[in-house]
């Protein structure tokens, strides 16, 4: 087992808790994250935006952006970061110990878990750029777009395996019962 103390810690009782206390967060903060970024006219979808790996490109669209309420759904992205990182943590895990022990269903979901706390992480770093680009929106080193979109990329190289095991471990695990 690459993990051995994630066999056995959290305990379920605390991952179910930890699921609930997620789920209950995304609840409060994704309507609020979404409302703010809707009102601050951002002009284009996140992919577009986090992956552009340019600045000029990004400072044609703070320009048409109330940057205030932008900042704002910015720092509530924090919010739903810990309730995706949490939920992909303990769903992942929760799935992975139904697998028997040793197997690579365990050991995999296990990597898995980590995985879904990294991308929360990598975002977490993504969003702590785009609040430096907003300091000066029209005028930021473009170093920083690129820097920003690097996370962006590996978060969302690793949302596809952390919710794909979620998915497929899952279905598997409903099939064998």
């Amino acid at each position: 087992m690459y993990f051995p103390k994630l066999s056995e810690w959290p305990s379920a009782k605390i991952l179910k808790r930890i699921i609930i206390g997620a789920v209950i967060l995304l609840i409060i903060v994704y309507p609020f994250m979404s409302w703010y970024f809707m009102v601050s006219a951002f002009p284009v979808g996140f992919f577009e935006s986090q992956l552009s790996f340019n600045g000029e490109i990004l400072k044609i669209y703070y320009s048409t952006t109330n940057i205030d309420l932008y900042r704002i759904g910015q720092l509530l992205d924090y919010g739903f970061m810990v309730s995706y990182g949490l939920l992909f943590f303990s769903v992942s895990l929760i799935i992975a110990r139904k697998f028997e022990n040793e197997s690579k269903g365990r050991q995999v979901g296990s990597i898995i878990a980590l995985i879904g706390v990294f991308a929360a992480i990598c975002d977490g770093i993504e969003n702590l750029f785009i609040l430096i680009m907003l300091v000066d929106p029209l005028g930021f080193p473009n170093i920083i777009a690129i820097i920003h979109s690097v996370f962006a990329l590996i978060k969302y190289v690793c949302f596809i395996p952390a919710l794909g095991y979620i998915i497929i471990a899952g279905l598997v695990q409903l099939i064998k019962k």
